[in-house]
């Protein structure tokens, strides 16, 4: 386990902590709101007697779809410091921080963690296509552009299909299979692009700072567009899509739901460019453990030697738990190293222990699988003869009950993802939750 950038930071951390302003005594506890029950443990380990920590989303909760109550926002408006775990994962706290006339200090636990992209974090269930939008659109003319970004285009070249459809799911398999077909028609800049049952592999100017293709909509309806990569990776000071008057035109669906441009009515969880379950990997903790204990000490420094104790014996167990996790895995099959769980949360320890992880849901349990993801993912399961299944905490059993029943697999037992367990269960604390996701993984797996 390499712990050298979180060495640099736990001393860049102390330094800042005592060049800021004193705001706390050492008789005053700090009062701390937590986005969620690992955050809240994390930070009742290094502060101890000192803090008084309220956490948001409790034991078994879902964070993905949180709905902030008049009661959090009283706790977080009496709060010293918000922790946050950031990189997208609290879609609705902002809302929460602004209803709340929050004036304490916030601490995003992942500042500073190696993230792993979106792209690679986010199961696609087997697609082509990286990302689908349905537009409502009328007859007329409509310009698709693709800009460099950083001087270069994410890709040269893209595939594209445009269908005569409402729903995504109707149409996947249909693009899919136009995507992955030789028989492509070529177009470059400011060629017209219309609907048709062929994919289009468009061609980007190198010497422009941007390639625009025409888009005619002759009869007035929804149309279904398929990209192999994230329109919004070709953005740079203008949306993708727009009318001949250069309006913005929004898609009314699309898969991910990534709310790219926040809307207000975005409600539920979105995503940003990094997988955000960064927790679930213990080289990441320490970094947590980091910005936690200097967000401790800037506020109460006279309480800092303490934190940074306590700091240091919690990282002790961490380390320690990594050492025995690897030992673990170190006796598995190396063929055999695949899990399906319900939603994609645990990439970045598939990445620490060499794991691989399906999901028929995304990143976030507000998204839904679609018929066509959870049959990619039986046909995957029978395929490759994969039989560790789990299900999860925060999810409802009943999707991976079925895949488990169609597959003729077992299912694993619980992990836990995104939510420690009450108090008497298998998972209350970060330490335990670790531990026993790792038992359960590695028993399944080496059966």
């Amino acid at each position: 386990m390499n712990f050298g950038k979180s060495i640099q930071l736990f001393f860049a951390a102390i330094l800042v902590s005592l060049t800021l302003p004193v705001t706390a005594h050492s008789a005053e506890k700090v009062k701390v709101s937590a986005t969620f029950s690992i955050l809240g443990d994390m930070v009742k380990r290094v502060g101890g007697q000192y803090v008084a920590v309220t956490t948001l989303v409790g034991p078994d909760g879902d964070t993905h779809v949180y709905r902030p109550t008049p009661a959090d926002a009283k706790a977080m408006s009496k709060s010293d410091l918000l922790v946050v775990n950031g990189l997208e994962f609290e879609g609705w706290l902002d809302r929460l921080v602004e209803a709340s006339n929050f004036k304490g200090r916030r601490v995003v636990a992942t500042k500073g963690i190696d993230a792993i992209p979106y792209e690679e974090g986010e199961g696609h269930g087997g697609h082509t296509f990286e990302w689908a939008g349905v537009f409502d659109l009328s007859p007329g003319t409509y310009k698709w552009s693709f800009a460099k970004v950083d001087g270069k285009y994410a890709d040269p070249v893209m595939k594209m299909v445009i269908l005569k459809s409402g729903r995504i799911e109707e149409s996947e398999e249909k693009a899919e299979g136009l995507l992955e077909s030789k028989d492509s028609d070529a177009k470059r800049n400011n060629d017209v692009l219309v609907a048709q049952d062929k994919a289009y592999a468009l061609n980007f100017d190198a010497t422009k700072k941007m390639t625009a293709f025409t888009v005619n909509i002759t009869k007035a309806g929804k149309y279904a567009f398929f990209t192999e990569h994230m329109p919004f990776e070709f953005e740079a000071d203008e949306h993708f899509f727009k009318d001949i008057s250069g309006k913005d035109v929004e898609p009314i669906a699309q898969e991910p739901d990534t709310g790219h441009h926040g809307h207000d009515d975005h409600a539920g969880h979105n995503h940003g460019a990094f997988a955000p379950h960064a927790w679930q990997s213990l080289a990441n903790a320490v970094i947590y453990v980091n910005n936690v204990t200097a967000a401790l000490a800037q506020i109460s420094p006279d309480n800092a030697v303490t934190f940074y104790k306590n700091r240091a014996a919690y990282i002790a167990e961490i380390e320690e738990l990594d050492k025995q996790i690897r030992e673990k895995i170190a006796g598995l099959p190396l063929d055999g190293r695949t899990v399906v769980t319900a939603h994609d949360a645990f990439q970045y320890f598939g990445r620490d222990y060499g794991l691989t992880f399906l999901a028929p849901q995304g990143l976030s349990t507000d998204s839904e699988a679609s018929a066509q993801d959870v049959a990619n993912l039986i046909k995957q399961m029978r395929a490759k003869h994969i039989s560790a299944v789990f299900v999860e905490n925060i999810t409802d059993p009943r999707l991976i009950t079925q895949v488990a029943k169609e597959t003729g697999a077992t299912v694993g037992g619980t992990l836990y993802p995104d939510a420690l367990s009450g108090p008497n269960g298998p998972a209350s604390t970060y330490i335990k939750m670790m531990r026993h996701n790792a038992t359960m993984l590695s028993r399944a797996l080496g059966s």
